[in-house]
């Protein structure tokens, strides 16, 4: 049986989420200079993340109207930017990570779009799931083994 190694893009992907999870906005902006949006793995390790939590927060998965309603409240609470999200696109994003990526058209045509809703979103679910920074560890150590898988 062969492992693939977890790739450089996979561990800078995760930190630039653990900087976001930290409100390290610094750290944030400098490490996320670093993703290379033309890597063909951009985004899954992140993507991965978001799956785990969305999982946690919707451990029984999620009606359409529980979907719907989420991206309302998610989208209603942000002070800028709603605008910028698309809420059906958001709603198959976490149909997507709920199904473990086996749902159908939960990617974006832009994948610069699918990884900002996804960091939004899995910042979103952490602060619900009221994860500290160990539990936040243990979510990305997870994310990572996943996507060494």
């Amino acid at each position: 049986m062969t492992t693939e190694i977890s790739t450089p893009s996979d561990s800078v992907e995760l930190d630039v989420l653990g900087a976001l999870l930290a409100f390290d906005f610094i750290g944030f902006a400098q490490k996320s200079a670093a993703l290379d949006p033309a890597d063909p793995r951009y985004g899954r390790a992140v993507g991965i993340a978001f799956g785990l939590a969305a999982r946690r927060r919707f451990p029984d998965g999620a009606t359409p109207e529980e979907t719907d309603g989420y991206v309302a409240d998610f989208l209603g609470s942000l002070e800028a930017g709603a605008e910028d999200f698309d809420p059906a696109f958001l709603a198959r994003l976490i149909t997507d990570g709920l199904d473990e990526g086996t749902a159908p058209g939960g990617e974006h045509p832009d994948p610069e779009t699918t990884i900002q809703a996804r960091l939004v979103l899995t910042l979103r679910l952490v602060r619900e799931l009221g994860l500290d920074p160990d539990g936040q560890r243990e979510l990305l150590a997870e994310a990572a083994r996943r996507s060494a898988a």
